[in-house]
């Protein structure tokens, strides 16, 4: 019963942002053809396939922003010498996607032997960020 509840918590979530998400990426895409009313078929591909980025992005950021921000107990083993990583605090950073860059905050860590640093999952930091 709890999952369910979660479940539809979280389509609730989602479908907001994508009805947010439409209202304003629909006024973009207006403002745009208004603007540009000799565009060709190709800058329109160009533009619609701009907006599918958009709106792709902040659904990604919905579903993936409650997983990065909790942090395992205990801490991930470090890649490079095998040590558990030590909680650093959450940070927000643009994480690669395939559907684009999406800003998150998530949890650091961080390796005293090795100096390397985490954000969970599987995805390194330079230790100089």
């Amino acid at each position: 019963m709890e999952k369910n509840l979660t479940r539809d918590l979280q389509k609730a979530k989602l479908l907001r942002e994508a009805e947010e998400a439409t209202e304003e990426l629909l006024a973009e895409a207006v403002e745009w053809q208004e603007s540009h009313p000799q565009a060709t078929l190709e800058e329109l591909e160009v533009e619609i396939l701009q907006l599918r980025q958009q709106f792709g992005e902040r659904l990604a950021h919905v579903l993936l922003a409650p997983r990065e921000a909790t942090r395992p107990v205990p801490g991930p083993v470090c890649p490079e010498c095998g040590q558990e990583m030590h909680y650093k605090g959450t940070k927000k950073r643009r994480v690669p996607t395939v559907i684009g860059d999406v800003q998150l905050e998530r949890g650091h860590y961080h390796c005293e032997t090795c100096k390397q640093g985490l954000f969970p999952p599987r995805s390194r930091t330079r230790t100089d960020e």
